[in-house]
């Protein structure tokens, strides 16, 4: 056949035009001249659903230089209602551990995990079968401390890893990540996104490797978290430049608030050398807070905040016994001046935006302590960008806002974005794949 007789890269290039994963297996099954190359562009992004794990571990154990073609993975367990649970479940990603560490060249590792199992006779009244998820959670400890050990060939090229090892459900408790959490010890990760956990403090163990691993990018979604796990987390990065806190903890029962805010921001100074980025979000939980103080982030160049943590959100600051900032006659900037982006978004937004901070921004650059200033991003979900730009500016000078800030050639953008309770965040394509910044309905959450 004269195909075969094509360069490969040609050969490669046609037979990725196949247009499903199922017929490019058919391909490798019926032609064995063809199979290599076949299996090599279908093992190169690898999705499992419910029930093709074990079909996965079974095809690389049965011809073991598949491993070698996996670059991404994506296992997607999520609970549906069957007839006989006892034989459908479990589906624990953590089963795949052995397989994963076997994935030389996997660059990206997305898990949507199942932490459910159908009720055994065995099961003990007390635990229900957790045991199980406890069990399996040690075999995803093991397969990330192997990775960290010196000349590891566990996951070496693994850079991005994406975390939500449990059906995202506000009802319930959130999934524990400290059961999984030696993957912030993996030496070249630089992208770690978690969903919906609860994160407690590090294992001791785990703090043994401050300062040791890659991670430039850290996001956490929707996860119940305290300013001492913030700080036990950025401890192990060399420099981590972006991270981003973002959403109320998926839960209708979290375990932390955030009961003292400028402590979450002052958890961060151990990364102030190297933090340029940072989305910081401060779910309900105590009113009348005080302007927060970014200052000893002293490299930070974009900033995405509600535009309230800078100016307070009451009239009166219980913590400095003074009226809040933006009620203040003499505004003092807690920005670093290293700041060239501001983002806003008000996560509960008026039907009018909030202008006030706009003129506290306008003052501080006019006062020179934010000299490196470009831009200045609104997002809303109700407001037109006309209410924002062309609202007359304060000062009785015929100026809009957007004008104001051009004179200090500050550019002021508006962007339409979704309300904080709709579905604003997709880390993968399916319903539970979803979450919104706020759970609807809950806008207080009281202090314990």
């Amino acid at each position: 056949m004269r195909l075969f007789h094509l360069p490969m890269e040609i050969q490669e290039a046609i037979v990725a035009q196949v247009a499903s994963p199922a017929s490019l297996a058919n391909l490798a099954r019926v032609c064995r001249q063809l199979q290599p190359l076949a299996e090599r562009i279908l093992y190169q992004s690898v999705y499992l659903r419910n029930g093709t794990g074990d079909k996965f571990a079974y095809a690389i154990d049965r011809a073991p230089n598949r491993a070698m073609f996996v670059r991404e993975l994506l296992i997607h367990y999520h609970y549906v209602d069957v007839p006989d649970e006892e034989s459908y479940y479990p589906f624990y990603a953590e089963s795949l551990a052995p397989t994963i560490g076997r994935l030389v060249n996997l660059q990206s590792l997305v898990v949507k995990g199942l932490e459910y199992d159908a009720p055994r006779e065995y099961d003990d009244d007390t635990t229900e079968g957790f045991e199980r998820v406890i069990e399996e959670a040690e075999k995803w400890r093991h397969l990330f401390t192997q990775s960290a050990v010196s000349g590891s060939r566990i996951l070496p090229s693994l850079t991005k890893c994406v975390l939500a090892m449990n059906d995202l459900d506000h009802s319930e408790p959130p999934w524990s990540f400290d059961m999984r959490a030696s993957v912030m010890i993996h030496p070249h990760l630089q992208d770690l996104t978690i969903v919906g956990a609860r994160i407690s403090s590090m294992e001791e163990s785990l703090m043994a490797s401050r300062r040791s691993t890659e991670l430039e990018s850290l996001v956490l979604v929707c996860c119940d978290v305290s300013s001492r796990s913030i700080h036990d987390l950025l401890s192990l990065p060399r420099g981590l430049k972006h991270l981003a806190v973002k959403g109320a903890a998926w839960t209708v029962r979290p375990y932390y608030y955030m009961k003292n805010r400028q402590e979450y921001i002052d958890a961060l100074s151990i990364q102030a050398e190297s933090l340029t980025s940072l989305d910081m979000d401060f779910p309900p939980g105590v009113p009348d807070n005080p302007a927060l103080d970014f200052r000893a982030l002293q490299r930070l160049q974009k900033l995405t905040v509600d535009p309230q943590a800078l100016r307070g959100d009451g009239k009166f600051d219980p913590v400095s016994e003074q009226v809040c900032l933006w009620e203040n006659s003499e505004p003092i900037c807690r920005l670093p001046p290293t700041i060239q982006h501001l983002v806003f978004f008000e996560y509960h937004e008026a039907k009018t935006p909030d202008l006030h901070t706009l003129l506290l921004v306008y003052n501080w650059i006019s006062q020179g302590s934010l000299p490196n200033l470009r831009s200045i991003t609104v997002k809303t979900a109700r407001s037109s960008a006309d209410a924002i730009l062309n609202r007359g500016f304060e000062d009785n000078s015929g100026r809009s806002f957007y004008e104001a800030f051009q004179t200090f050639r500050v550019e002021l953008r508006a962007e339409r974005t979704l309300s904080s309770t709709e579905n604003g965040y997709r880390f993968f394509d399916c319903h539970c794949g979803y979450v919104s910044w706020r759970i609807a309905g809950i806008h207080f959450i009281p202090v314990r």
